[in-house]
């Protein structure tokens, strides 16, 4: 079964100075989408969405943003504050480290610890978006590689593209035949289905403890709950760490 996280915790942070910064408002730029965290009135709830790119929301300086796809040139002109990897409180982090897979780890690591401490046998996170990303921490938070390859969407265009009769396929649901006889179903299973025993295998040759975000982690972790692995399931794990981190931390203007 999996747990369906909110954003009541912030977790741990340590070694970093408490310098207050005003925004209320944080933007994740994704490979596919951008993701929004918003606070209406100052006290208040924030609330989140994923949605295709939205420039016209940028022309404030109420925002903290990081990136890991194209960023506008208002964006780098407008004054915001962006947040780097050197901000987010991941032991271990390499340079080259996505700051997506960054706030995540650092985020289910900081709000595992409030839940109850530790797991023994460290955390895997998995990231299903445009990339399905897997990134391991051992059993002190420290940053302890991953696995990367390429998520739903790319996989099914991949497909199309490469070939001269692949047709391009919608990524809908999981087929429910286990070999299905349409060709647009047997690409839709080959790859979904390929992407759940991706992550029963690192599970299983880890031992760590499961947690999911982004766009597609719904259905996967429905196919790991069949398969019976426990799991942690928060569609906000990044926006969620970005809030946390923004009060605590002073952000380089983007350039």
């Amino acid at each position: 079964m999996w747990n369906s996280s909110s954003a009541r915790g912030r977790g741990r942070i340590d070694g970093r100075r408490h310098l207050r910064v005003s925004a209320t408002r944080a933007l994740l730029i994704g490979n596919s989408r951008w993701h929004w965290a918003v606070q209406q009135v100052e006290g208040h709830p924030w609330t989140f969405d994923h949605a295709a790119p939205t420039p016209d929301q940028i022309n404030t300086t109420d925002l903290i943003w990081a990136a890991v796809g194209e960023v506008p040139d208002a964006l780098r002109r407008s004054g915001c504050s962006r947040l780097k990897l050197e901000h987010v409180p991941l032991q271990g982090c390499p340079p080259w480290l996505g700051i997506d897979r960054a706030l995540g780890a650092w985020g289910a690591w900081s709000r595992q610890l409030n839940r109850g401490g530790a797991p023994a046998n460290g955390l895997l996170l998995v990231d299903a978006g445009t990339v399905l990303s897997l990134t391991l921490l051992d059993r002190n938070g420290r940053f302890s590689g991953g696995r990367l390859l390429p998520g739903l969407r790319l996989q099914l265009q991949a497909m199309n593209a490469g070939t001269a009769l692949l047709p391009v396929v919608q990524a809908n649901a999981i087929p429910a035949q286990a070999f299905p006889v349409e060709t647009a179903d047997a690409m839709r299973s080959g790859v979904m289905q390929g992407m759940v025993a991706a992550v029963v295998e690192a599970q299983r040759t880890s031992g760590a403890h499961l947690w999911l975000c982004g766009g597609d982690a719904p259905w996967l972790a429905k196919e790991l709950n069949n398969r019976g692995l426990t799991l942690e399931l928060d569609l906000d794990l990044q926006l969620q760490a970005m809030v946390a981190l923004r009060s605590v931390l002073t952000p380089i203007p983007g350039r």
